[in-house]
């Protein structure tokens, strides 16, 4: 008896007493429950209850818009209670649409339930098929200029983590350009593809392989912004409490009178300058810092505490903060 793959039956070719029911398993929560698949972390959520999968049952898991993402296939084995253990767990290496399954998958958006034994058979052989020979989908990844790409573009990069770096996606990535360690749940998707022209419907591994996960001012800073934006998210983050976008230069040696117009976004320390003289000023704890103390700090250490040796003023009624070293 042979077990070449080519030799095996199709599900549609057994016996409905072979055939195992299938339940659908629509997450609402596709952005969690993608990071719980692709993390192989124990949140991810199955249906429980009496009505719900029993042992020997599959379980389809999908995740994202319509037409959303087949993140997982499992079959259930043991169960503890209502928390159920799958025996399997497939699909974070090879994402499926769910629409390509077989004609009239559509109808199924967004629901839970049981499928017919009909729909049974065509998602397990449509997945088994697309396994074999790769996911044959294409995805419009939407506009990444206008920040309006679609969540399934965002699942499939997270689902497809390993497939890009040879490993299981973790809970902390680092940014794709600062390379800072960012929860993956703040981590934006943004398709370096749609820089090339490539727009419309694109395979699901180029969507992959072109998109990439960056933190939020790094994603802030790949798009058209204004002037002021771009200088705020250039600007030193504070190392005492990590703070980045808001901190403000520090001009020392300056007469402020009435009718001076101020710089926007500095705070001005008068003319009695402290040694050593630091550059930057943090709003947010009240920090000062000098550039030095930026560039010395390990990528991944624990920001130590900076001594406050400079207070803040009261805000003056036109808004501008005047910013003095505490004697």
């Amino acid at each position: 008896m042979t077990s070449e793959p080519d030799m095996l039956p199709n599900v549609s070719s057994l016996p409905a007493w072979l055939v195992p029911s299938v339940y659908l398993n629509w997450s609402e929560d596709w952005l969690g429950e993608a990071v719980a698949i692709a993390s192989r972390s124990h949140e991810h959520r199955l249906p429980g209850g009496a009505d719900g999968p029993q042992r020997g049952d599959v379980v389809v898991t999908v995740v994202g818009s319509e037409p959303g993402i087949v993140a997982a296939v499992e079959l259930m084995g043991a169960s503890q209670g209502e928390d159920w253990v799958s025996d399997e767990v497939f699909g974070p290496d090879k994402p499926v649409v769910w629409d390509d399954l077989f004609n009239g998958a559509a109808a199924y958006a967004r629901s839970s339930g049981w499928l017919p034994q009909e729909h049974a058979r065509l998602v397990l052989d449509g997945i088994a098929h697309q396994y074999k020979h790769g996911a044959t989908g294409t995805l419009d990844a939407g506009n990444c200029e206008t920040d309006e790409l679609s969540p399934n573009l965002h699942v499939l990069r997270l689902l497809g983590h390993k497939q890009v770096s040879g490993t299981d996606l973790r809970r902390e990535e680092r940014c794709a350009s600062c390379e800072r360690f960012v929860d993956v749940m703040q981590l934006n998707p943004h398709d370096d593809g749609a820089h090339t022209g490539q727009t419309g419907e694109r395979p699901l591994a180029e969507l992959i392989e072109q998109t990439f996960l960056v933190c939020a001012p790094c994603h802030a800073l790949l798009h058209p912004h204004a002037v002021l934006s771009q200088r705020a998210q250039m600007r030193p983050a504070c190392p005492s409490c990590g703070q980045r976008g808001a901190t403000k230069r520090i001009v020392w040696g300056q007469a402020i009178h009435d009718n001076m117009k101020l710089e926007p976004d500095v705070v001005y320390g008068g003319f009695d300058t402290p040694v050593p003289t630091p550059d930057w000023y943090c709003p947010e704890c009240y920090a000062n810092f000098s550039s030095g103390a930026v560039a010395q700090r390990a990528l991944g250490d624990v920001p130590e505490a900076v001594p406050v040796g400079v207070g803040a003023v009261g805000t003056p009624a036109n808004g501008e903060d005047l910013w003095v070293p505490e004697v």
